[in-house]
């Protein structure tokens, strides 16, 4: 039996415990470290104020700490789009980095580096004070990784990459999902990385009467749902301490979010719409209504999770620890009787929590599904947009295709002009960026094929906003089919497991529903 979770009693009957609050973000290095990321900790700390909780203790380890030197990427919007410089890196090349500038991140608050030392230094600190039932509240926004099935041979020793949103998108999905992976990682500051393992063993290090709550937000991050098992491992079987966790998206996928844009109206990311919803307040400070499913007059973690997973314009499918721990304990093949998203709705639904059913009855009504087979029809409605994406898709490639012809053609026709100009480390290039500009941008802006590259641009921008409509559509199909297997391997569960590991997902579910602010008065006090 998971004993931890039974203590989750004691912690809200008792007097004396206090929340600590302990926040690790940023990237690798300067370049993939966006600055999306320093905003997401911004609202974090402005949620945390929000919700009265301000004064407790919060911990933030970020980027290289409080060093001066530039570690944060952003988008310069005061550049010009003909300016001579953009103009010769969209047009002659490379073009990679033009649009971006670097700063040093500026985080009030900021303990430290987010690097393996000094987060192994701050949670055995923590270990040192943490009192019984005092809450652990961890947010990790920044890269992440994934590693290979545990049914795999372990790969050889991987050279460590600088990861970014595109850069993780690059690596592998699988067909169809495995149970989940054991040991995906975290990319922390200089290049370091901790997996599921690592992280789980110096969270170990924390009273075992202690709660923790992890909300995870990078590429990957479901993975993290093995931090309920001993050693980060399904199977080594639950864990003492009491954790459990919401993560951005399951473990085999990339999660949305990481942006050098500075418009913050414009992220769209999972811990954006959970701490609205816990707060009532957007981050850019616009009013929502905070969910209450229950009715019960609060907003619980678990209920911050199913708005994210209702409202998210974004590609992820949002997961949480008890997800983790059905589809390892449960299945819905293998035996007579055990229902699936094939089974009726109105059976997956009679012992849904609010949450649960608030989801799935909203995912459907949004697509206007009302069958028995629910999950048939999600099927059936994903392929269809599925092949409409697909039309979408090849017209997005054949403009694009155009494009680079006709950027090709005006490079052919600078550089017949001014041959060394291909080479942007030519002394001849720096003498007509300050000698020639004016002659070298009319050039360009007067070349018959310059038009036709604006007019493309345009059309690529609204086939692409076409294009992600129907993948955005896709993804909340497949979250509601992610929330029907889910509904189904919870019922499967007094089947497939014995009456322990039962008693452990309801001691979990119940860790998931807590309410955040909701805390003692005591306050950990800062030294």
């Amino acid at each position: 039996m998971c004993v931890g979770l039974g203590l989750l009693a004691l912690h809200a009957a008792s007097a004396q415990a206090a929340d600590h609050f302990f926040t690790v973000g940023g990237g690798p290095v300067a370049k993939s470290s966006q600055i999306s990321l320093e905003n997401n900790v911004l609202y974090f700390q402005r949620s945390l104020a929000r919700l009265g909780l301000d004064q407790l203790e919060h911990q933030i380890l970020f980027d290289d700490g409080d060093n001066p030197q530039a570690d944060l990427q952003y988008e310069d919007v005061t550049r010009d789009d003909e300016d001579i410089r953009t103009l010769l890196a969209e047009i002659v090349g490379p073009s990679n980095g033009i649009q971006f500038n670097y700063r040093s991140s500026s985080i009030p608050g900021v303990s430290g580096a987010a690097e393996p030392e000094v987060i192994a230094k701050s949670l055995a600190d923590l270990s040192q004070r943490l009192s019984a039932d005092d809450r652990l509240v961890f947010y990790f926004t920044g890269h992440g990784g994934r590693s290979k099935p545990t049914k795999e041979k372990p790969a050889e020793t991987e050279k460590k990459s600088e990861p970014t949103e595109k850069g993780d998108a690059k690596e592998e999905e699988p067909k169809k999902r495995a149970k989940p992976l054991v040991n995906n990682r975290t990319h922390l500051w200089n290049s370091h990385e901790m997996t599921v393992t690592e992280w789980t063993e110096k969270l170990d290090e924390l009273p075992v009467d202690a709660p923790v709550i992890a909300v995870m937000v990078q590429c990957y991050s479901g993975g993290f749902g093995n931090l309920i098992f001993k050693g980060g491992d399904p199977e080594n079987g639950l864990a003492d301490h009491p954790r459990c966790g919401f993560f951005s998206t399951v473990p085999d996928r990339v999660a949305a979010g990481c942006t050098p844009n500075i418009q913050q109206a414009e992220y769209r990311e999972y811990s954006s719409y959970f701490w609205e919803a816990l707060t009532g307040e957007t981050r850019t400070g616009q009013s929502v209504t905070r969910p209450d499913f229950d009715q019960d007059g609060r907003s619980s973690l678990l209920e911050a999770h199913a708005y994210t997973v209702l409202n998210a314009d974004t590609i992820d499918i949002p997961t949480r620890t008890s997800d983790a721990l059905l589809r390892h304990y449960s299945a819905t093949t293998g035996r007579d009787g055990l229902l699936s998203i094939h089974s009726p709705v109105d059976v997956l639904l009679m012992s849904a929590s609010p949450s649960e059913r608030a989801v799935i009855e909203g995912l459907s009504q949004r697509f206007e599904l009302v069958g028995a087979d629910r999950g048939k029809e999600v099927e059936a409605a994903m392929k269809r947009i599925s092949e409409e994406k697909k039309g979408a898709d090849g017209d997005l490639r054949e403009k694009k295709k155009e494009l680079g012809t006709a950027k090709s053609e005006i490079s052919k026709a600078i550089q017949h002009r001014w041959p060394a100009i291909g080479s942007p480390w030519h002394p001849e290039t720096a003498r007509l960026l300050t000698e020639e500009a004016d002659a070298v941008k009319q050039a360009i802006l007067e070349n018959e094929n310059y038009a036709k590259v604006k007019e493309l641009n345009g059309a690529i921008e609204e086939l692409d906003a076409k294009r992600e409509q129907h993948e955005l559509d896709v993804v909340k199909l497949e979250r509601l089919k992610y929330w029907l297997e889910t509904r189904a391997l919870a019922i499967n569960l007094a089947v497939t497991a014995d009456a322990t590991v039962w008693e452990d997902y309801v001691r979990l579910v119940k860790l998931e529903s807590q309410y955040l602010a909701e805390t003692p008065p005591a306050v950990a006090k800062k030294s």
